[in-house]
């Protein structure tokens, strides 16, 4: 590099003048110089540039310190100078730094965004039924692995197929779980209402058979007082039968009276009967409706002590999401948040809780 391109200007500090010439030529280049940031070479020869210029600074500096020392009545106006120049070098400098920098951001950033889409993959804590995590495999299998993955293509098809592969296996298990859920409440509502049946069948046999045994003791009765009456007024006939003639008709009538009470007794007897089997039916009726009752009554309470329980654990699983993608945004990996959550829900890390 040649220091005579310009005319150095006038200097206090004669060890500044090749300074001059040289931060001339180096300002004429670097006003011409054009480089590439994003590319690898450009971004190499960009930094080279800049080095140099520090070079220079350097030389400056040495150069500052040698004449400052020989002579303290000028350090002023050579620490003027020297900062004059410096300024200088450090705009050209700034120019190129400032393109490098933002190559750099730039690059962290899409780094970041690519992390942050392979980490969304996989971040799936699922607490809920078949239907929710059919839902969540349908969420992965629509990620498209394409070219805006760039160099996470393959990491991000390697985790979206582990995660539908968890996924899978879990969707096997609920579906096989609530299977078996529905079998067994398919099974124990066919014993409740064969118990019920069962029940319904002895409340109206055990009414019908009182009824009938009400009527016929009070059928007895009343047949064994119309005997009574019968055998009484016979044997007022029998000592009155000297008075026979007189006495025949009025036998004859209380006979035919005797006789119709006891047909009516009979007949009322009969009426006592079924009246008993239709207040006995009545009585099974409501008995009936009382157990169903019971039972709606029972099914109610479980569906909303069931429906209790999943908003329960809807409101835990959201919780635990929660504090598995903070730890995550800490800095600890997807299956130590997971494993810690787990820990601290079964009470296994002393004097630690959630806030559910």
């Amino acid at each position: 590099m040649t220091t005579e391109l310009l005319e150095a200007p006038i200097s206090a500090v004669a060890a500044y003048s090749p300074f001059y010439a040289q931060l001339a030529e180096l300002e004429e280049n670097n006003s011409k110089l054009v480089f590439n940031y994003a590319d690898k070479k450009g971004n190499k020869e960009a930094r080279s540039h800049i080095n140099t210029l520090r070079l220079t600074k350097g030389a400056l500096e040495r150069v500052r310190k040698d004449e400052k020392a020989e002579s303290i009545k000028i350090g002023k106006a050579i620490d003027a100078e020297a900062k004059e120049i410096e300024a200088r070098i450090e705009a050209m400098i700034v120019v190129h730094q400032a393109e490098i920098d933002r190559i750099e951001q730039y690059e962290t950033d899409r780094i970041a965004e690519l992390e942050t889409r392979l980490f969304d993959i996989g971040s799936t804590v699922i607490d809920g039924n078949s239907a929710d995590i059919a839902a969540e495999i349908e969420r992965v299998q629509a990620i498209v692995i394409d070219e805006s993955w760039q160099e996470f293509a393959t990491s991000a098809a390697m985790k979206k197929d582990s995660t539908l592969a968890g996924l899978r296996d879990q969707l096997a298990l609920e579906t096989k779980r609530e299977a078996e859920a529905a079998e067994l409440a398919k099974l124990r509502a066919e014993s409740e209402a064969r118990a019920l049946k069962d029940r319904e069948e002895a409340i109206r046999r055990e009414a019908e058979q009182a009824a009938i045994a009400r009527a016929a003791a009070q059928a007895a009765e009343e047949k064994a007082a119309a005997d009574r009456a019968i055998q009484e007024e016979r044997d007022k006939a029998l000592r009155e039968q000297e008075t026979a003639a007189r006495r025949e008709l009025e036998l004859k009538l209380a006979a035919e009276n005797a006789e119709r009470r006891r047909v009516e007794a009979e007949q009322n007897a009969e009426r006592d009967r079924l009246n008993a089997i239709e207040r006995a039916e009545a009585d099974k009726q409501r008995a009936v409706k009382a157990e169903q009752d019971r039972v709606a009554a029972a099914a109610k309470a479980e569906a909303d002590a069931q429906a209790k329980r999943e908003a329960n654990k809807a409101h835990l699983a959201k919780i635990n999401r929660a504090a598995v993608a903070a730890l995550v945004a800490g800095g600890i990996t997807e299956d130590d948040a997971k494993l810690v959550i787990t820990m601290i829900a079964k009470n296994q890390i002393p004097s630690v809780t959630i806030n559910y």
